[in-house]
């Protein structure tokens, strides 16, 4: 089996996003169930929350579940701040931490005056130009949601990763009903479209939730699956906003 910090890694990569106004998702807080060859490894949390100026906080924690923590202590957290300014997400601030054998720490902060970002990855320090538009890793969960209420099928990201600007590029392949420890939903299907054809991510979200990921799966080079199913959420999330 695949060190947990790696499988819980994959989880962070797997929920992806666009731009939006303030208004456009409730804050809210949901958990879910992460599985490896059908056995429970890991639980995910992911919260957002939201102020009357437009600013966010939008976190990420997965932890191993209990019997497997006696000897995979990792975990993994991830919290992203900004604002909703002109539409779309800015960030301003993003950290990322991994505990235990394979400890991890890194922070970008985003100066958009001088269209730059500082990052500050592992003890090494270095700064890159970046794109209007451009996107943490982690705030960019938000914005696939956002961008399917808005209707849309084929979706581009700009994101500040790994020291670099990447393209994370996604495109609704159909409609699915789940059966879920959460419930049941009629879901839209999305895969991530990858140059590397080993790889395989498929994600599906939930209309009637304001297009929470409900469901994520994903197939490695090496053939390992893994996949995390929605087990709670707020009830913001049943609600309309106005």
């Amino acid at each position: 089996m695949r060190p947990l910090s790696q499988s819980l890694l994959l989880f962070s990569v797997m929920l992806l996003a666009t731009a939006a106004t303030a208004a456009s998702l409730p804050d809210f807080e949901a958990q879910y169930r992460l599985e490896q060859h059908d056995v429970h490894i890991g639980t995910t949390t992911i919260a957002l929350q939201t102020d009357e100026q437009g600013h966010y906080l939008y976190e990420f924690h997965s932890q191993p579940v209990r019997w497997l923590s006696w000897f995979a202590d990792n975990e993994l957290s991830e919290r992203s701040r900004g604002e909703f300014h002109d539409g779309s997400i800015r960030p301003q601030q993003y950290h990322y931490e991994r505990s235990g054998g394979n400890q991890r720490i890194a922070r970008l902060s985003f100066d958009w005056h001088s269209m730059r970002v500082k990052n500050d990855v592992a003890g090494s320090h270095w700064e890159m130009d970046i794109l209007p538009g451009t996107h943490d890793k982690l705030a960019t969960q938000l914005g696939m949601m956002l961008a399917l209420g808005e209707g849309k099928e084929d979706v581009i990201f700009t994101v500040a990763d790994g020291g670099k600007l990447k393209e994370y590029r996604y495109r609704v392949v159909g409609k699915e009903t789940l059966d879920l420890p959460a419930g049941t939903f009629r879901t839209v299907k999305v895969t991530k479209l990858r140059k590397d054809i080993d790889q395989e991510t498929i994600i599906w979200f939930a209309p009637a939730l304001h297009y929470l990921p409900v469901r994520i799966w994903r197939r490695d080079s090496d053939d390992e699956e893994y996949q995390s199913d929605l087990e709670e959420f707020s009830r913001s999330l049943r609600e309309k906003v106005n």
